[in-house]
């Protein structure tokens, strides 16, 4: 793995595991019935598969056309939202309960890691940009 897709990497779960904390803080002390019973799994789906979209995109950034780099872009977008999609239907059918709660907590991160993810994809376009000039 070379030190810029690290970087990238470390940056996500560093972002995720401190909005995690601070929201986590947050709903626990200050509104408890909005704290869903899969707190974690919301926050580690959220870990796993950013760090994978980015350390697809920055592989695919290696290989690709610029042309190229926009269907990829839209690609981790569409598996986002299909991930997201199957990960909240999955607690819909195994746990039904606290269903609102559950995916109102799921939106805020799915929002904070969309914000963080197109900033990353930014950094990434331009290290393209430098390495083409």
């Amino acid at each position: 793995m070379d030190f810029f897709k690290a970087k990238l990497i470390t940056s996500i779960l560093a972002f995720g595991l401190i909005a995690g904390a601070l929201i986590g803080m947050l709903l626990y002390y200050q509104f408890p019935d909005y704290y869903p019973n899969w707190y974690e799994g919301i926050l580690a789906f959220f870990l796993i598969l950013e760090s994978l979209i980015i350390s697809y995109v920055v592989s695919a950034s290696k290989k690709v056309t610029q042309r190229q780099m926009l269907n990829t872009y839209m690609l981790t977008k569409v598996v986002k939202v299909f991930a997201a999609l199957i990960f909240i239907g999955a607690y819909a059918i195994m746990v039904k309960e606290n269903i609102k709660s559950f995916v109102l907590v799921f939106m805020v991160f799915y929002l904070l890691f969309l914000a963080m993810e197109s900033f990353l994809f930014l950094k990434v376009e331009k290290r393209l940009k430098n390495k083409q000039q």
